[in-house]
């Protein structure tokens, strides 16, 4: 069996052996090793912190690796199999539990587990390079509807009864940068993508599912922060639908001139009945479902008048100048009525 360097490590460590590899001179007797400094080492131990779970207390461990040439098999690898009526409703079990805490005055970024990975191969060699995935196979059991599926989850559970708090808790952020300004007219850099489908004809339900618990409410369920700047704000121009890009309900209506505290004064909208665009003041304009309009005065720009009576028109056409209002009664057949002063 070929010992990976990284498992020789992690096995001399555990151990507390020397870590140097070099034999005895053939010939001579064997020399007393110095024997090195091991409060550092972690131990074995039947009950880690009193826990009750063997394993490694204390110390460092630093699992290193570096293959020679290609190697298939993981650095690392843990293996979960629950069997058949295992578990209790609720609890939540872990292939692998990394656990840390910071005080109050800690300065640093802890972070309880990072995948890091220098990627350097070629675009052209098509590799899919990822530094974290998660992934779970909803399989069928050969008895009834598999249970909910999470490749992912991440959660930020403030616990500080703090109001209007001034330090963010955020359920999870996803961060690309160039770290030069460059374009992107390719438009490859991005902060989160959104693959469904699998097959095709295959449905998937949502893209993005925003949900509320009973009771709770988020402010802002899609925001743009102000800092920045943006080409587009929601492109779906390149999408094709089998319904409409956007979706509101009767009574809901678009802000057109809010601001970053949430403030507008100006809204389109359905009410149940019309189409309504409206201020702070009410209603100004509103357009039924047979066309009918309604708004609080109407002002021609262009007066537009004909050349003759017989100039093409559509019933319903309408035009003026200083001295008459045209109106179109027939195709391509105009009548006029003067104007004059009182």
């Amino acid at each position: 069996m070929r010992i990976r360097p990284g498992l020789v490590l992690l096995a001399s460590i555990a151990a507390g052996l020397p870590l140097s590899g070099a034999a005895e001179a053939p010939g001579r007797p064997p020399s007393a090793a110095p024997v090195p400094d091991q409060s550092w080492l972690p131990t074995f131990s039947r009950s880690v912190q009193g826990t009750g779970v063997p394993g490694l207390d204390g110390g460092h461990v630093f699992l290193w690796n570096r293959p020679q040439a290609f190697d298939p098999v993981s650095t690392l690898r843990v293996d979960r199999h629950v069997p058949e009526g295992s578990g209790e409703a609720t609890h939540t079990y872990k292939a692998i539990w990394a656990l840390g805490s910071t005080g109050p005055h800690n300065a640093g970024y802890e972070w309880t587990i990072t995948g890091e990975l220098h990627n350097r191969a070629l675009a052209s060699t098509g590799a899919q390079n990822v530094a974290v995935n998660g992934t779970i196979f909803k399989e069928p059991n050969g008895l009834g509807p598999v249970g909910p599926s999470w490749a992912a989850n991440f959660n930020c559970v403030d616990m500080t009864d703090e109001a209007d708090p001034v330090a963010s808790c955020i359920g999870a952020e996803i961060d690309v940068s160039a770290q030069s300004p460059t374009t992107d007219r390719n438009r490859q850099r991005v902060g989160l993508q959104i693959s469904t489908g699998g097959v095709p004809g295959a449905h998937t339900g949502y893209g993005i599912l925003m949900g509320n618990l009973t009771g709770s409410i988020t402010d802002r369920a899609i925001s743009f922060q102000g800092e920045g700047t943006y080409g587009i704000g929601i492109d779906a121009a390149a999408a094709r639908f089998t319904g409409v890009p956007m979706l509101l309900a009767a009574g809901q209506a678009i802000g057109l001139d809010g601001n970053r505290d949430g403030g507008f004064s100006r809204s389109l909208g359905f009410d149940g009945r019309d189409l309504v665009y409206g201020t702070g003041a009410g209603p100004v304009l509103r357009v039924s479902d047979t066309g009918q309009i309604e708004a609080a005065s109407f002002r021609e720009t262009q007066p537009r008048p004909p050349a003759s009576s017989r100039a093409p028109c559509i019933p319903g056409d309408h035009a003026w100048d200083e001295a008459y209002e045209y109106r179109c009664v027939a195709p391509d057949r105009w009548k006029r009525a003067a104007l004059s002063d009182w």
